[in-house]
């Protein structure tokens, strides 16, 4: 039995969108701009294919990708601003689909909420500093971090 069959249609895009809504918090916290907007949310979209695309990657993210291919799932989660309310609403969206996963397909519950915090701790690290190095975290994504440590139940 495929993971999506264990939840309707309007609950799948809600769990599908959980790897986005990670993306979306964690740009919404720091914007850098346009171009690393595009940069996050495009690395937060790579992560789903590479997750999907390892022999051993999780069923429920592989598919994801296979649904997001198919033209199933959009990526299109609305606009990102920066302001509380942004992050309020994708928070309240991330719980859904983890409240969704834990009920419904609780196999894949803790290893969904394991990868989902990896994701954003990659995500917190995109994009080169001028200088050619690896960009810092800054306080505002550590403290994003931490929000959704707490949130995904996963050590920090």
């Amino acid at each position: 039995m495929a993971v999506r069959d264990a939840f309707t249609a309007d609950e799948w895009r809600v769990v599908a969108a959980a790897p986005f809504l990670v993306g979306m918090y964690l740009v919404s916290v720091s914007p850098s701009g346009p171009i690393g907007v595009v940069t996050e949310m495009l690395t937060a979209e790579k992560a789903v294919t590479l997750e999907a695309s390892r022999p051993d990657g999780l069923p429920i993210v592989q598919e994801i990708e296979a649904d997001l291919i198919a033209g199933v799932l959009t990526r299109d989660l609305g606009r990102i601003n920066g302001r509380a309310g942004t992050q309020e609403r994708v928070l309240v969206e991330l719980g859904r689909a983890l409240a969704l996963v834990e009920a419904q397909a609780p196999a894949m519950d803790s290893a969904f909420r394991a990868w989902l915090y990896r994701e954003g701790e990659r995500l917190a690290r995109v994009g080169p500093e001028a200088d050619g190095r690896r960009r810092a975290v800054s306080d505002d994504e550590a403290a994003a971090l931490g929000i959704l440590a707490d949130m995904l139940g996963v050590p920090r």
